[in-house]
Parts: structure tokens; sequence; C-alpha cells
């Protein structure tokens, strides 16, 4: 009976961190395409997806390297991998001029947004959370689940209820 594939990918982080060169190899070329897919769903394009997917495995080298087993290489490697995506994007929205785009909604008036960023306040941490994953960083609920580690049925219910519970806040 062959190991689950989390049990393979430490069998060869451990075997890379003692020297095994063809382990590690093994290792990036069996992760490289669901890291990069990652990357490329959450930046939106090639050239940050690979720079991203190249700074995480330019990471886990090093931390392989480091020394402490790493307990769930994939995990660890989606967590830098997202963190990382979720600083390009940061620093690409700085990067865009302020002018509103042509087709950009008009903006709430202040006493709305107060209420808006109140009732928001006032719903449970999960559903705040995926609202902010989905409206403010526009993931989609298959990306929201990745993050969160659930299933993609449940992350859609649980971004379902949190807008229906918004709704409900605001709504006289």
């Amino acid at each position: 009976m062959r190991p689950p594939e989390s049990e393979d990918d430490g069998i060869l982080a451990r075997a890379w961190a003692t020297g095994d060169r063809a382990a590690g190899e093994a290792l990036l070329r069996r992760m490289l395409p669901g890291i990069y897919g990652l990357c490329l769903r959450i930046v939106g394009n090639d050239f940050d997806a690979q720079d991203a997917a190249q700074e995480t495995f330019a990471r886990l080298c090093r931390e392989v390297r480091a020394g402490p087993e790493l307990r769930d290489v994939r995990k660890w490697a989606a967590t830098v991998a997202m963190n990382l995506c979720f600083d390009l994007r940061r620093e690409r929205l700085r990067d865009l001029p302020a002018e509103p785009a042509v087709d950009a909604p008009e903006p709430l008036p202040a006493a709305d947004r107060e209420t808006l960023h109140r009732a928001i306040g006032e719903l449970p941490e999960r559903y705040r959370l995926v609202l902010q994953y989905h409206f403010m960083l526009d993931l989609k609920p298959r990306q929201i689940a990745e993050i969160l580690g659930l299933e993609d049925g449940t992350a859609r219910v649980l971004l379902h209820r949190a807008v229906a519970a918004l709704r409900k806040k605001v709504t006289p």
C-alpha cells in the first residue's frame, strides 16, 4: 500500500534535508503545479504567479535546510505562497493610480459607509473573514475554501450566510 501523498512529501523533504538533491527535485516537481496554480488564481497573472511560486520554493529550500522537520510540507508551502500572493496584490493595489475607474460605482455616502462598517463589525469573525476575502480581495469561494481549509461547498454556504446576515443588519 502506497503512503498518502503528504507522507511522501515528508519523506522527500527529510531526504532533501540530508542532502539528497534528487529528492528535493522530485518534491519540487510534485508540488510546483499546485503551488503555481494557487498563485495564479490569487494574483491573476502568469508573471506574478511564477515569481510567487519561485519565492515559495526558495523559502522551502531554506526551511528544509534549517533543520526542524516540517509537519506538512504541502500546507506550509501553500500558506507561504498565499501570503506572498496577498502581499503582491496589496503592492499592486498601492501602485494603481488614485483615479477611480470609468465604470466604478459611486462611493457610498459617509453615513452608509459607517452603517456598513458597523454592521460588518457585528458579524461573527468567520463571516467577516469570508466577506473580506470575497469582496476586498476578490477571491472566489473555491480560493477561500483553500485558504481556510474548508470544502468548496462549505465556503459557498459560509459566504451566502455572511451576505444574508449582513443584508439583514443593514436593511431597515
